[in-house]
């Protein structure tokens, strides 16, 4: 079928509905219901994979069609150099082993050596869109829901019981914290001393705002639990009523507070007052440990 010749009119649709439906089963060749494309390596698209990925995926015409038609997909694909297996294997370790709510993992593949992840396109706005909309109840029916998650999160065991890592003992990824992939660290000491935290402690003539809240943390011990990293009504959909927790990319095994620091980092009282305390309200608190990132702030800029 050309592209060029296909009619802006509504009329034959059904046409090319299954136009969209066929080239969208044959990208998932090679999706087994083993799962097996979240076993390394990943395959490389080649061939009718790779031309149905560039003409279905990759094509301003197909795209422009799609929106005349409104047609709706029902995967999404997650493409880019940041994008990593580990990722896929987060939903998927998420999913079989909790009940959060994420997006299922349809499949994962490379185009020239860049991770794709096929997952499940869920069509709702994200919560820090709609805050403002929702009434008192279903705002604090969101923050119930994400308390378990945050519970369930807290449950799972890790494989080393100090050690910071990615799902699959990978690095992790925050670019507030340093470009690309960072870690992994054999214990907490060795994460905080990367974060700068005793260097800072160690030099209280250069760092004197910080010495008050770093004394306060320094020596304790921490639990290692499953953290999403980027935790906020950002990164959470609102669909009838029910949330689900989406880009999993900055997850791994860290010290129990850090969901709760990034938190504030990402959308605290500077960005949403009313989400914050809310949060506050419901999930564990740390608060010496958010003081000491403020604190860490005066001196380090993390965007």
């Amino acid at each position: 079928m050309s592209l060029q010749n296909v009619n802006e009119s509504k009329k034959d649709a059904p046409t090319y509905v299954g136009f969209f439906l066929l080239t969208k089963r044959l990208i998932m060749i090679g999706a087994a219901s083993s799962q097996s494309y979240l076993n390394p390596p990943i395959r490389e698209l080649r061939g009718l994979e790779l031309w149905i990925y560039k003409l279905y995926w990759n094509s301003s015409r197909v795209t422009d069609l799609k929106r005349k038609l409104s047609f709706k997909d029902s995967k999404f694909i997650k493409p880019g150099k940041r994008v990593r297996l580990a990722e896929a294997l987060t939903l998927d370790f998420i999913a079989r082993n909790t009940t959060i709510p994420v997006p299922q993992v349809l499949d994962v593949f490379t185009v020239n050596g860049v991770v794709n992840i096929v997952q499940e396109f869920i069509d709702a706005p994200v919560l820090e869109d709609i805050w403002h909309k929702l009434t008192p109840d279903e705002q604090r029916s969101s923050m119930v829901q994400l308390k378990d998650c945050l519970d369930q999160l807290r449950t799972l065991q890790p494989p080393h019981p100090e050690r910071v890592q990615g799902i699959d003992g990978s690095g992790c990824l925050d670019d507030r914290l340093a470009p690309g992939e960072w870690g992994p660290f054999d214990n907490h000491a060795a994460f905080h001393k990367f974060l700068g935290l005793e260097a800072m402690r160690m030099r209280p003539e250069r760092f004197p705002l910080v010495q008050e809240a770093l004394s306060k943390v320094h020596g304790r011990r921490y639990k290692t639990v499953f953290a999403h990293g980027d935790l906020g009504p950002h990164n959470i959909l609102w669909k009838n009523g029910r949330i689900v927790i989406i880009d999993w990319e900055r997850s791994g095994w860290f010290p129990e507070y850090w969901d709760n620091t990034r938190v504030h980092f990402a959308r605290g009282p500077h960005v949403m007052p009313g989400w914050w305390e809310l949060f506050r309200e419901f999930a564990d608190r740390y608060d010496d440990e958010v003081e000491v990132d403020l604190q860490v702030a005066n001196y380090v800029m993390r965007i």
